[in-house]
């Protein structure tokens, strides 16, 4: 619920493996890492529900975040969010964002890099993946499905920008 946080880490060089299954809801965060060079193996899948409900979240520079389980994020939830310049999220597992404000991977910095080699589904106003930032490069290799008004795959704010 709102406040709570199942993994929080604050200093540089954090590394975070989680094999279960991610289940953050009620504005919770599952993982809040505030430092530069972190890494995240998320090998479990990740549900994420409700307006500021992130799966997780890093405020840092060169943060590493692989998700190599399913993903599902709704009702306004986000599944990884990076505050930081020169981050790299892989996506390798499916993910489904559902509903207005749901955001699958979002990242605000320069340089970053999102890979999405399993499929994705975005329904309803949700967006795949946002990036604000310039130099950005989303690599989408699975299937990606769009449907209903407001839904967006992949949207990038900034120069320079490789889709």
């Amino acid at each position: 619920g709102q406040g709570s946080t199942g993994t929080e880490i604050a200093g540089n060089n954090a590394v975070v493996n989680q094999d279960g299954e991610l289940d953050v809801s009620g504005g919770g965060h599952g993982i809040d890492i505030t430092g530069d060079s972190a890494t995240v193996d998320n090998k479990g899948g990740m549900t994420v529900a409700d307006a500021d409900s992130i799966g997780i979240q890093i405020d840092g520079d060169k943060a590493v975040v692989n998700n190599d389980g399913d993903n599902a994020i709704s009702n306004g939830g986000t599944g990884t969010q990076v505050n930081g310049d020169e981050a790299t999220v892989n996506n390798n597992g499916n993910t489904t964002v559902d509903g207005k404000d749901s955001t699958g991977t979002e990242i605000n910095g320069d340089k970053a890099i999102v890979n999405n080699d399993g499929d994705s589904t975005i329904l309803d106003g949700g967006t795949g993946t946002r990036i604000t930032g310039d130099d950005a490069t989303a690599n989408n290799s699975g299937n990606t499905t769009v449907d209903g008004q407001g839904s967006t795959g992949t949207e990038i704010a900034g120069n320079n920008a490789v889709v």
